[in-house]
């Protein structure tokens, strides 16, 4: 008797680790499914990030790396982009220039906290002969309202063909 109830027992065991190993596994495929791209980023991650899907011309990426509304100055010139319906990039502009690619030079928290930060990109725009044709520094103020970080202004002191803000 007292070896059928222990055989019992090892099955029930057994098969209560399963179900929990099964849950787990599940819960980690939900997880890693839904996971946003900027989780886990820090703000120099997400200038290299937002780089890496600027040269891509990934759109969505690019729309999800601003938050909405945020605010562009641009040369002296305000915008406030209020919705994904204005383009964060214009890409058109950006085409007339000999750009083929943007490199980051230097990326600089200039100061941070836990759910903002304000960071300094230099970056250049290098044509087909991979010849630096512009170098700019820009601004950024960085959120984490949403649990990722995302640009909430930038603010750069001259023109940068391709700011939507240039127009």
């Amino acid at each position: 008797m007292i070896s059928v109830l222990n055989v019992f027992r090892c099955i029930t065991m057994k098969k209560l680790l399963a179900f929990f190993t099964l849950c787990l596994a599940f819960t980690s495929a939900f997880t890693s499914a839904y996971a946003h791209p900027q989780d886990g980023m820090s703000p120099e991650d997400l200038m290299r990030y937002y780089v890496k899907v600027f040269n891509d011309e990934n759109i969505p990426a690019l729309e999800d790396v601003y938050a909405f509304p945020h605010v562009k100055i641009n040369n002296g010139k305000l915008t406030t982009v209020e919705n994904k319906n204005t383009p964060v990039i214009d890409y058109v502009g950006l085409k007339k220039t000999p750009w083929k690619y943007s490199k980051i030079n230097q990326v600089k928290v200039l100061a941070g906290g836990a759910n903002s930060a304000l960071e300094e990109l230099d970056f250049s725009r290098i044509d087909k002969d991979d010849k630096e044709f512009f170098r700019s520094t820009v601004f950024y103020v960085l959120t984490k309202d949403k649990g990722y970080w995302q640009i909430l202004s930038l603010n750069s002191i001259g023109y940068v063909a391709g700011a939507s803000s240039n127009k």
